[in-house]
């Protein structure tokens, strides 16, 4: 994972500027609608804090975390918003949130990483809870040329991890790339911790 934090802190204000405009509102509002109203919400791989920002001004609690200190950096500066440098593999919350929002990090993970990420949902999130995961579909485990780890993770794959974290899932929702990579599709997950 090292190569990847270094990409992000080596390319951070390119990585912001390319990131903080892209459009997810209707997958922010679709997490928003499982939501209490001033809810506990964890960014997690919150990169250019653009999600930690419409979260807050939705009404709730936002904060976020991303490995990479030049990012948050960026973010806390450019943005204002509450933002952390952690690991999202080992990190632990001293009370879990009402929702965790891991839009496009998982990919950055191994298998077991992954499978730590979410053993550990068991501290960073409420029973009740509600979780979004966005996952490349069909993408290359592997390195890329700018030493970037990306793994892939079919829905199979999510909806096992997640089932065996005691979540149950709410919708799968595949969508056209955001950023218009017409090669990339995106698994949109919401589940739902079980009480």
């Amino acid at each position: 994972m090292k190569g990847t934090i270094d990409y992000y802190d080596n390319n951070a204000d390119w990585y912001y500027w390319t990131t903080v405009g892209v459009d997810m509102d209707a997958m922010r509002k679709k997490f928003a609608s499982y939501l209490p109203n001033e809810a506990r919400v964890l960014d997690m791989g919150c990169g250019s804090g653009r999600d930690v920002l419409a979260f807050s001004y939705m009404g709730h609690d936002a904060v976020g975390l991303d490995a990479s200190k030049e990012l948050v950096k960026l973010a806390k500066e450019r943005l204002e918003i509450k933002a952390i440098v952690g690991d999202m593999v080992r990190w632990k919350a001293t009370e879990p949130y009402d929702g965790i929002w891991c839009c496009a990090s998982l990919i950055h993970l191994n298998s077991a990483e992954k499978e730590m990420f979410f053993k550990n949902l068991d501290h960073n999130l409420k029973p009740g809870g509600i979780i979004y995961i966005s996952v490349k579909d069909g993408i290359k485990t592997g390195i890329d040329e700018d030493g970037r780890y990306y793994s892939d993770c079919p829905e199979e794959e999510l909806r096992k991890y997640l089932e065996d974290a005691g979540c149950e899932i709410l919708e799968v929702i595949t969508t056209d790339d955001a950023m218009d990579r017409e090669r990339f599709k995106w698994l949109n997950v919401f589940a739902r911790k079980k009480a």
